[in-house]
């Protein structure tokens, strides 16, 4: 059985696309978020087992939405995957090391996204 609802949180149209078409061929319940209002009317009306969002997007970036989950669910905050493209900015090289959220270069095979998906979800041992 697949976990809860994800969310792929993208500015950009055809990766958002992209992501979602394959979560969902996979059997995945995907919601879609193309701007932080979007996002955030989400993740006030469901809970979310994995969070897939860009690392940069205009008025909504890692680290702040990170900083929502955590105020959203600070007991059982979801997995993160942030996206990015080869290049990102220095300024956030500490927050990734600190947030421990894997990181997908951007563009991904599926493979690549269904690899780092299922290993985001699989359960931590005890």
């Amino acid at each position: 059985m697949l976990p809860g609802r994800l969310l792929v949180v993208m500015d950009d149209e055809h990766a958002r696309g992209l992501l979602v078409a394959v979560l969902r061929s996979d059997g995945y319940k995907a919601d879609a978020a193309a701007t932080r209002a979007e996002a955030l009317s989400l993740i006030d009306r469901h809970a979310y087992a994995l969070v897939v969002s860009s690392l940069r997007m205009p008025h909504l970036d890692g680290p702040e939405l990170s900083e929502v989950l955590q105020a959203r669910w600070p007991l059982e905050m979801p997995a993160l995957i942030f996206v990015t493209q080869p290049a990102f900015a220095p300024d956030l090289a500490r927050f990734l090391m600190d947030s421990a959220a894997p990181l997908l270069q951007w563009p991904a095979p599926p493979a690549d996204i269904r690899r780092l998906v299922a290993r985001s979800l699989a359960p931590t041992p005890a």
